[in-house]
């Protein structure tokens, strides 16, 4: 027992210890208390020999701390956003109630102050979300479909707090186009979460995505008077030619890798 904390004191002298070194050191000791344990049960009982196998099977303490340390701030972020998320709601509807009253009050502007209430849980919402989508994809591929809409809701969510704000404090009468603005939007989030994800055959979703988006942008772009209805519909022609190119880029890189029946044998083989 001895000779496992000399080893440890000695690889990881030298490192600041916040509470976190000391936890890490008797978790490694336990391990080698517990690994000698299962090894003299087996039969060994020269103590020298056992000392340095069991030494030898823990090589790289420092890296493993590291390791340690980061599992270690993993667990405690998710247990700071499982108390916001316990504690958030209700201390939220407080704080909206407050402010809402505040401002309702001070400015008279009560048919607008309601938006305080809405656009304040349709952020909380977000967030709410968020964390969703971040720990469905810690979780397995099977669970990542159940992130990407949830991800997707949350896009949703910010569409409609802009829209929210955006016709009430303003009256623009154009303000309907946030909507496909938001269906892009969502195409996009899921785009990238596809390609940050790994997801297969990823190829695909682009490949619809992009003729459903070309139409989107061209009525936001017309809607919000940036191009000319006629001939602004190009940009529905040049998504179908992005698609075109696109689906054609991926077929010459397919090509590159042809089937070698003697890579399978050997494969086989081996």
């Amino acid at each position: 027992m001895n000779s496992y904390i000399d080893y440890i004191e000695d690889t990881l002298q030298g490192i600041p210890d916040d509470g976190t070194l000391y936890r890490y050191k008797r978790q490694v000791l336990d391990q080698m208390s517990e690994r000698a344990a299962e090894v003299t049960h087996a039969g060994l009982r020269d103590e020298k020999v056992l000392t340095d196998l069991i030494i030898s099977e823990f090589p790289n303490l420092k890296d493993g701390f590291e390791n340690f340390c980061a599992a270690d701030r993993k667990e405690k972020h998710k247990k700071l956003v499982n108390k916001i998320m316990l504690f958030g709601t209700p201390a939220l509807a407080i704080l909206l109630l407050v402010l809402y009253l505040a401002v309702s009050f001070l400015t008279d502007a009560w048919s607008r102050t309601w938006l305080i209430f809405a656009d304040g849980f349709l952020c909380w919402a977000v967030f709410l979300l968020g964390v969703g989508v971040a720990r469905v994809t810690q979780m397995r591929r099977i669970f990542q479909p159940i992130a990407r809409v949830l991800l997707a809701l949350a896009v949703m969510c910010v569409d409609t707090a802009i829209f929210l704000i955006v016709l009430m404090f303003t009256g623009f009468s154009q303000a309907w186009v946030i909507f496909p603005a938001g269906v892009v939007g969502i195409l996009l989030a899921d785009a990238v979460y596809a390609h940050m994800t790994h997801q297969k055959l990823r190829i695909i979703n682009y490949l619809v995505y992009i003729p459903i988006a070309a139409p989107m942008l061209y009525v936001v772009l017309g809607g919000l008077r940036v191009i000319p209805w006629d001939p602004g519909w190009i940009i529905i022609l040049l998504g179908v030619a992005i698609d075109v190119i696109l689906l054609i880029a991926t077929m010459v890189n397919n090509s590159k890798y042809k089937y070698k029946p003697e890579v399978e044998q050997a494969w086989n083989e081996n």
